[in-house]
């Protein structure tokens, strides 16, 4: 990519829920190739229905990645507590068990103390690795604007869908930002998160492990273990269908005999 696409999802990235970036991309290229191409990226408010008026005319949204320069908040380098996310709210309010190998955690609590209820992510694809995509150009917000609201970037939004009012030029007077990877947003773009669960320390130290020196096979075994010991302790009352099978693309709904589905070895 020589330039920024008229509309986009933007986000900023950094430390969360303990992890280093460095690790959290690892994994979710990990996640990737497990999934054919399809991950999830936590993020922490919804997208609302930016993504769907963004993508009317085009079948796929245009997402990137950028790091943050600022240092990271305490919070986020060290939290309280972290969750692991089981489940999503599909659009008719129904909680359905995500697929076995997706893996997205966030902290317990918000800044406030108050614990969450909800997290978000972002329904990704992409053909080519995240951990080798170098796209020389740079974002610079002033040159933004939100796509439904033509407002420009507030400064704690971390994650917009946006126009480009003009390329970053040597005029932008605004901090400028790099691009680590770039990737697709594919129906139903951005999902609400549901059913966390705690992880106590040696899940977190396991992760991290896994994380920072291991493999896709490791990564893949210790996810499916630890889903699958987690997922038993739901009540799944509510769940009116299991995704199941770890190829399944992220444009779910209706589209797929799930009784053809079998679980891999």
């Amino acid at each position: 990519m020589s330039k920024l696409p008229p509309a986009f999802c933007w986000t900023k990235m950094g430390t969360e829920a303990s992890e280093e970036l460095t690790a959290i991309i690892r994994r979710k290229e990990w996640e990737r190739q497990l999934g054919n191409g399809y991950f999830l990226w936590g993020i922490g408010q919804s997208l609302g229905k930016n993504a769907q008026v963004a993508a009317r005319d085009i079948l796929s949204l245009p997402a990137i990645f950028s790091p943050m320069p600022s240092k990271p908040k305490m919070i986020d380098v060290a939290p309280a507590e972290v969750v692991l996310w089981n489940a999503y709210v599909d659009a008719q309010g129904q909680t359905r068990k995500l697929p076995i190998h997706y893996f997205v955690t966030s902290r317990a609590s918000l800044p406030s103390g108050r614990k969450k209820e909800s997290h978000y992510a972002l329904a990704c694809f992409s053909d080519r690795k995240l951990n080798v995509q170098q796209d020389d150009i740079r974002i610079c917000p002033s040159h933004l604007r939100n796509i439904t609201t033509n407002k420009p970037l507030g400064s704690s939004q971390v994650t917009a869908v946006v126009r480009v009012l003009s390329q970053v030029d040597d005029n932008c007077n605004a901090k400028s930002y790099s691009v680590s990877f770039t990737t697709e947003l594919r129906p139903p773009y951005c999902v609400q998160l549901a059913q966390p669960v705690l992880l106590d320390a040696s899940e977190l130290a396991e992760i991290k492990a896994i994380s920072d020196v291991g493999d896709i096979e490791s990564w893949s075994t210790l996810v499916r273990r630890m889903r699958s010991r987690i997922v038993d302790q739901i009540d799944w009352v509510q769940c009116t269908l299991d995704l199941g099978e770890m190829s399944m693309p992220l444009d779910w709904e209706d589209r797929v005999n799930f009784s053809d589905i079998q679980e891999s070895p």
